[in-house]
């Protein structure tokens, strides 16, 4: 395995301060350290702790509608099994990010600039593709658009939950030692619900 790049090192470990810390409980300083690597290359590779979380947002998003456009061109949801396969590659993405992961679904929560910016771009295509995961589902049912609408907000919830109530999963399981292991029981329990 490489090693990491001083710009991997510095997005690894402000990935994991703003997961315990939030962004703003997050120092530029307190990420160098953690990173091991000199301050000034924040300013380098970012300008500030700003630019480092866009930067971070980018990839994160860009990556993940990669995926989610591959699913849409080549995945049809057209069995119970294909729609599996859609729920475990979101599931596993968010999953392998998801110090970040949290942080963001605990970020979209709030209203900022920031935010709202994300709404507007990445967010936007996300829900385009969940909407279009429901339109497949339902085709089969007659539901009504307000049936759609509640569909689509449970179905995205659900496939947030792992990331959205972290705290509370913690309760009872150690995310640290068993993430994966709970994510891939996780999965197992939402096919039974869509059976």
């Amino acid at each position: 395995m490489s090693e990491l790049t001083s710009k991997e090192k510095i997005m690894q470990a402000a990935s994991q301060l703003f997961y315990y810390n939030g962004f703003k409980g997050t120092s530029t300083r307190a990420i160098t350290e953690q990173a091991n690597v000199n301050v000034s290359l924040i300013s380098y590779y970012f300008k500030n702790k700003q630019g480092l979380l866009e930067q971070m947002t980018i990839d994160y998003y860009e990556n993940y509608l990669a995926i989610l456009d591959y699913l849409m061109e080549h995945q049809p949801i057209d069995t119970p099994e294909n729609l599996y396969q859609v729920i475990e590659e979101i599931i596993h993405y968010k999953e392998r990010h998801f110090q970040f992961t949290c942080f963001i679904q605990r970020e979209l929560s709030l209203d900022n600039i920031f935010i709202r910016e994300l709404f507007s771009t990445y967010v936007a295509k996300e829900t385009y593709f969940f909407k279009w995961i429901v339109e497949q589902i339902t085709k089969q049912y007659n539901f009504n658009k307000m049936e759609k609408e509640a569909f689509y907000i449970q179905f995205k919830s659900l496939i947030n939950a792992p990331f959205t109530f972290g705290n509370e999963w913690k309760k009872d399981y150690d995310w640290d030692a068993s993430r994966p292991v709970f994510v891939n029981a996780y999965i197992d329990v939402l096919k039974k619900w869509f059976i």
